[in-house]
Parts: structure tokens; C-alpha cells; sequence
């Protein structure tokens, strides 16, 4: 057995990134009420309402497990933004939290950092095929379901940014969407639900080969990667328009519950419906 399948088999029998994933979500329930206490009743009814998503429930928690006290300069490259938070409520350690234009970085995520007083939180518009920082600037970067939205070669240009801002001896994590058969989505609308007036490409489904193709780059080393999936096929109502507006509002509250009984990780994709595959990086010292 290869290096990468013993970390990710150690990973998956572990039950401490499955308590990290919980913990997580007992945070976002908890700034959620706080909100609410300070009077900031929108911020705490969305985030009552969405606080942690189906798809990124069990990978928060894998991130967390990774996560260790030797890193204190973390960057978020245009992930789901309570992770980021819920990092920087350590103080010996450093967030940045990035976008590429999603206003929502100032109006609603730096509002819950303000309202945690917390001073090692900053949010900044960032490309990440183009990232504005030095060479050697992070020790922690990670980014969930981001990449596989990059036409052409941004995705394996956004990993060699990452390798690049990242010190000798420092982690990455991605998250991509993953299916037995390669394919390459062209949809109506962009990345934030706004209609397109013709379809253009919307995110890439990697198969095993395109993993290694797209993926893997001399400058980072995989010590880790595996297969996240389904049980019962969930996903294909959540993840569409086939629910009534109001059900699917209905939904989001226990969506973390779902992925906690629905949700299998594992190296092989041999059986159920694979949805995402995971990969852990360590930049050379």
C-alpha cells in the first residue's frame, strides 16, 4: 500500500476529525445565537439557517484534524468562510480569508470577526491562479470546492500558487468535485447563482486520471488523498432546483445531520455515489 492510501486509511478510522466536524458545527450554531443576542438579527438567522453545508461538513472536520499548532499563518482560498473563523478564534494564529469578488467578505464574514473581536482575522479579494502574497507567506493553505471552477489550466496554476505561498515543511487541502467518468459542466448561471445570457463553464468532475493529470505537481508532495461519497442519493435533491423553495429552506437547518449518517470516506470509489475527492499536500523542506 502506497504512502497517501496508509494516511488516508489512518484518517478515515480516526474518530477525531468526526468530533472536529461537530465541533465546528456547535460554533457556527453558537455565533449564530450570538448574533442574535447583539442585535445583528439577519447575521444570525442565516447563519441559524445555513450553518454548516451538506458537502462541506466531514471535510471541515478532516481539515481541522490536519490543522496543527505549528500553524499560525492560514489561508483560505475562497472556502465556505465559518471554517476561517472558527480558526482565528486561536490567537496565536493568523487568518486570511480570500474571494474572488464575493461581496459577502465584507457585508456579512469580517461582521461575525468584528462581533467575535477578533484582531488575527482579515478577509481580502484574492485570484488564486494570481495570488498577491510573497513567496513563503503561509503555513496552512486550504481550499474546498474552488478550483474545479477555474477554465482552462487555472485549477493546476491555483495549486502551483498555493505551493508557491506556502514555507518549506507547510500543508494544503483541496476539495474537488469527484465521479467515476470525467466531465466538464457548462451551466446558465455563475458561481453565485447569477444568470448568464449563454451557458458557459461552470466546474469540472474529476475522474482517478484526471486527478493525477490535473493535480498533482512536482512542488507539492501527496501524503494523503481519498474518495468522499454517498449512501443514499441525497445530493442530486440538494444540490439542484428539484425541491420547492420553501422544503429546501426546510433542509439547509439539518444538512449537517444528513452528511453525518449519509456521508461515507474512503480510498476506492467501487461502491455507492461518489461525489468529491480530498487531497492533502506537504510542500518539500
Amino acid at each position: 500500500m502506497s504512502r497517501p492510501e496508509i494516511v488516508a486509511m489512518k484518517i478515515t478510522n480516526s474518530t477525531s476529525w468526526r468530533r472536529l466536524a461537530f465541533r465546528l458545527y456547535r460554533f457556527a450554531i453558537g455565533l449564530a445565537l450570538r448574533s442574535l443576542l447583539a442585535g445583528k438579527f439577519t447575521l444570525g438567522a442565516k447563519l441559524l439557517i445555513a450553518s454548516v453545508g451538506y458537502w462541506r461538513f466531514w471535510p471541515n472536520g478532516i481539515i481541522l484534524h490536519r490543522l496543527g499548532p505549528q500553524h499560525r499563518d492560514v489561508l483560505d482560498v475562497s472556502s465556505p468562510k465559518i471554517l476561517s473563523l472558527f480558526l482565528s478564534q486561536d490567537d496565536f494564529r493568523s487568518v486570511v480569508a480570500t474571494d474572488l469578488d464575493d461581496p459577502s467578505l465584507f457585508t456579512r464574514w469580517v461582521r461575525y470577526a468584528e462581533l467575535m473581536a477578533r484582531q488575527n482575522y482579515r478577509v481580502e479579494f484574492q485570484d488564486a491562479q494570481s495570488l498577491h502574497y510573497p513567496d513563503a507567506s503561509f503555513d496552512f493553505v486550504y481550499s474546498i470546492s474552488v478550483i474545479e471552477h477555474i477554465p482552462g489550466n487555472g485549477d493546476t496554476e491555483a495549486l502551483r500558487q498555493f505551493a508557491r505561498v506556502l514555507r518549506p515543511g507547510g500543508i494544503a487541502v483541496i476539495e474537488v468535485p469527484y465521479r467515476r467518468q470525467r466531465e466538464e459542466i457548462v451551466m446558465h448561471y455563475d458561481s453565485k447563482g447569477a444568470a448568464l445570457a449563454s451557458p458557459r463553464f461552470y466546474e469540472r468532475h474529476y475522474d482517478r486520471a484526471l486527478l493525477d493529470e490535473r493535480l498533482k505537481i512536482p512542488e507539492l508532495e501527496v501524503t494523503a488523498q481519498w474518495i468522499l461519497g454517498e449512501r443514499w442519493h441525497i445530493d442530486r435533491w440538494i444540490a439542484t432546483n428539484r425541491l420547492p423553495r420553501l422544503i429546501r429552506l426546510a433542509v439547509l437547518p439539518i444538512e449537517p445531520f444528513l452528511a453525518a449518517v449519509n456521508y461515507w470516506i474512503r480510498t476506492d470509489d467501487t461502491q455507492g455515489n461518489p461525489l468529491a475527492a480530498m487531497i492533502i499536500y506537504r510542500k518539500p523542506e
